[in-house]
Protein backbone atom coordinates (compact mmCIF):
# COMPACT_ATOMS: atom_id res chain seq x y z
CA UNK A 1 0.00 0.00 0.00
CA UNK A 2 2.91 2.41 -0.13
CA UNK A 3 3.25 2.21 -3.76
CA UNK A 4 -0.97 3.41 -3.17
CA UNK A 5 0.11 6.43 -1.09
CA UNK A 6 3.01 7.95 -2.56
CA UNK A 7 0.73 8.12 -6.08
CA UNK A 8 -2.46 9.44 -4.22
CA UNK A 9 -0.05 11.93 -2.18
CA UNK A 10 1.65 12.87 -5.74
CA UNK A 11 -1.92 13.88 -7.00
CA UNK A 12 -3.03 15.32 -3.53
CA UNK A 13 0.00 17.89 -3.90
CA UNK A 14 -0.49 18.48 -7.76
CA UNK A 15 -4.30 19.75 -6.82
CA UNK A 16 -3.23 21.53 -4.36
CA UNK A 17 -0.03 23.13 -6.20
CA UNK A 18 -2.50 24.06 -9.00
CA UNK A 19 -4.60 25.90 -6.26
CA UNK A 20 -1.15 27.82 -4.73
CA UNK A 21 -0.27 28.81 -8.48
CA UNK A 22 -3.83 30.21 -9.11
CA UNK A 23 -3.80 32.27 -6.13
CA UNK A 24 -0.21 33.73 -6.74
CA UNK A 25 -1.26 34.71 -10.17
CA UNK A 26 -4.62 35.96 -8.77
CA UNK A 27 -2.55 38.55 -6.50
CA UNK A 28 -0.87 39.55 -9.33
CA UNK A 29 -3.73 40.25 -11.68
CA UNK A 30 -7.17 39.90 -10.40
CA UNK A 31 -8.73 39.57 -13.25
CA UNK A 32 -6.74 37.00 -14.27
CA UNK A 33 -8.40 33.21 -13.36
CA UNK A 34 -7.63 30.56 -16.05
CA UNK A 35 -5.52 28.77 -13.45
CA UNK A 36 -9.07 28.44 -11.18
CA UNK A 37 -10.73 26.99 -13.47
CA UNK A 38 -7.50 24.33 -14.23
CA UNK A 39 -7.22 24.14 -10.51
CA UNK A 40 -11.31 22.87 -10.33
CA UNK A 41 -10.57 20.52 -13.43
CA UNK A 42 -7.36 18.61 -11.79
CA UNK A 43 -9.27 18.79 -8.24
CA UNK A 44 -12.23 17.10 -9.70
CA UNK A 45 -9.92 14.64 -11.62
CA UNK A 46 -7.78 13.78 -8.85
CA UNK A 47 -10.83 13.18 -6.49
CA UNK A 48 -12.07 10.63 -9.55
CA UNK A 49 -8.85 8.99 -9.63
CA UNK A 50 -8.60 8.49 -5.49
CA UNK A 51 -11.63 6.38 -5.34
CA UNK A 52 -10.91 4.61 -8.69
CA UNK A 53 -7.49 3.75 -7.01
CA UNK A 54 -9.32 2.99 -3.52
CA UNK A 55 -11.71 0.42 -5.24
CA UNK A 56 -9.79 -0.92 -7.08
CA UNK A 57 -6.69 -1.61 -4.55
CA UNK A 58 -8.93 -2.04 -1.46
CA UNK A 59 -12.39 -3.45 -3.24
CA UNK A 60 -10.48 -5.70 -5.33
CA UNK A 61 -6.74 -5.87 -4.91
CA UNK A 62 -7.12 -7.04 -1.13
CA UNK A 63 -8.93 -10.32 -1.24
CA UNK A 64 -6.54 -11.70 -3.50
CA UNK A 65 -3.34 -11.72 -1.17
CA UNK A 66 -1.88 -15.28 -0.72
CA UNK A 67 -0.73 -14.89 2.99
CA UNK A 68 -3.87 -13.66 4.71
CA UNK A 69 -3.78 -15.87 7.91
CA UNK A 70 -1.60 -14.86 11.23
CA UNK A 71 2.11 -15.60 10.36
CA UNK A 72 4.36 -14.07 13.29
CA UNK A 73 7.44 -15.85 11.34
CA UNK A 74 6.89 -13.44 8.08
CA UNK A 75 6.00 -10.45 10.07
CA UNK A 76 2.48 -10.69 9.27
CA UNK A 77 0.54 -10.34 12.61
CA UNK A 78 -2.07 -8.32 11.71
CA UNK A 79 -3.52 -8.82 8.20
CA UNK A 80 -6.15 -11.51 9.38
CA UNK A 81 -7.44 -8.53 11.12
CA UNK A 82 -7.35 -5.90 8.31
CA UNK A 83 -7.85 -8.26 5.04
CA UNK A 84 -11.44 -8.97 5.63
CA UNK A 85 -14.43 -8.33 3.88
CA UNK A 86 -16.02 -5.98 6.82
CA UNK A 87 -13.00 -4.11 7.43
CA UNK A 88 -12.58 -3.46 3.49
CA UNK A 89 -16.14 -2.41 3.11
CA UNK A 90 -16.07 -0.25 6.09
CA UNK A 91 -13.03 1.30 4.89
CA UNK A 92 -14.34 1.79 0.71
CA UNK A 93 -17.67 3.21 2.86
CA UNK A 94 -15.27 5.83 5.04
CA UNK A 95 -13.03 6.85 2.09
CA UNK A 96 -16.12 7.62 -0.17
CA UNK A 97 -18.24 9.21 2.11
CA UNK A 98 -15.48 11.33 3.00
CA UNK A 99 -14.59 11.67 -0.86
CA UNK A 100 -18.58 12.95 -1.11
CA UNK A 101 -18.18 15.56 1.42
CA UNK A 102 -14.96 16.93 -0.44
CA UNK A 103 -17.13 16.69 -3.62
CA UNK A 104 -20.11 18.77 -2.26
CA UNK A 105 -18.43 21.42 -0.63
CA UNK A 106 -16.01 22.00 -3.58
CA UNK A 107 -19.18 22.17 -5.93
CA UNK A 108 -21.38 24.60 -3.80
CA UNK A 109 -17.89 27.03 -3.85
CA UNK A 110 -17.64 26.82 -7.71
CA UNK A 111 -21.42 27.07 -7.91
CA UNK A 112 -21.49 30.24 -5.27
CA UNK A 113 -18.37 31.46 -7.64
CA UNK A 114 -20.12 31.26 -10.96
CA UNK A 115 -23.87 32.63 -9.12
CA UNK A 116 -21.62 35.53 -7.94
CA UNK A 117 -19.76 36.35 -11.16
CA UNK A 118 -23.14 35.79 -13.52
CA UNK A 119 -24.71 38.46 -10.85
CA UNK A 120 -21.74 41.09 -11.57
CA UNK A 121 -21.97 40.78 -15.54
CA UNK A 122 -25.94 41.03 -15.28
CA UNK A 123 -25.74 44.25 -13.31
CA UNK A 124 -22.82 45.65 -15.96
CA UNK A 125 -25.20 44.67 -18.34
CA UNK A 126 -28.17 46.47 -16.52
CA UNK A 127 -25.61 49.25 -15.35
CA UNK A 128 -24.76 49.77 -19.55
CA UNK A 129 -27.97 49.34 -20.58
CA UNK A 130 -29.15 52.09 -18.35
CA UNK A 131 -26.82 54.54 -19.30
CA UNK A 132 -27.32 53.85 -22.88
CA UNK A 133 -30.78 54.52 -22.52
CA UNK A 134 -30.57 57.93 -20.26
CA UNK A 135 -28.05 58.91 -23.11
CA UNK A 136 -30.49 58.56 -25.69
CA UNK A 137 -33.25 60.29 -24.01
CA UNK A 138 -31.02 63.63 -23.55
CA UNK A 139 -29.73 63.51 -26.96
CA UNK A 140 -33.52 63.02 -28.10
CA UNK A 141 -34.46 66.11 -26.28
CA UNK A 142 -31.94 67.84 -27.65
CA UNK A 143 -32.54 67.00 -31.31
CA UNK A 144 -35.68 68.36 -31.24
CA UNK A 145 -34.85 72.24 -30.35
CA UNK A 146 -32.86 74.41 -28.38
CA UNK A 147 -33.60 75.67 -25.15
CA UNK A 148 -33.40 78.87 -24.32
CA UNK A 149 -34.27 80.14 -20.96
CA UNK A 150 -35.78 77.00 -20.29
CA UNK A 151 -38.27 76.87 -22.94
CA UNK A 152 -37.64 74.55 -26.19
CA UNK A 153 -37.72 76.41 -28.84
CA UNK A 154 -38.72 74.89 -32.42
CA UNK A 155 -35.82 75.18 -35.47
CA UNK A 156 -37.34 76.54 -38.68
CA UNK A 157 -40.25 78.24 -37.14
CA UNK A 158 -41.90 74.46 -36.36
CA UNK A 159 -43.20 73.89 -33.18
CA UNK A 160 -41.68 70.94 -31.54
CA UNK A 161 -45.51 69.42 -30.18
CA UNK A 162 -48.20 68.46 -32.90
CA UNK A 163 -51.25 70.52 -32.70
CA UNK A 164 -54.52 69.20 -31.71
CA UNK A 165 -57.41 69.85 -34.69
CA UNK A 166 -60.41 71.34 -33.33
CA UNK A 167 -63.66 69.71 -33.97
CA UNK A 168 -66.35 71.72 -35.53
Amino acid sequence: LTRLGLILLLLQYLAEFFFHMARLVCFTDENNEKLFNVWAVVFVVTRLFTLTLYILVIGFGLPRVENQALDPERGNYFSFLFNNILFRMSVLLLVCLFQASVMWRFIHFQLRRWREYWNEQSSRKRAAAAAGTKQQAKALKRDSGYHENGVVKAENGTSPRTKKLKSP
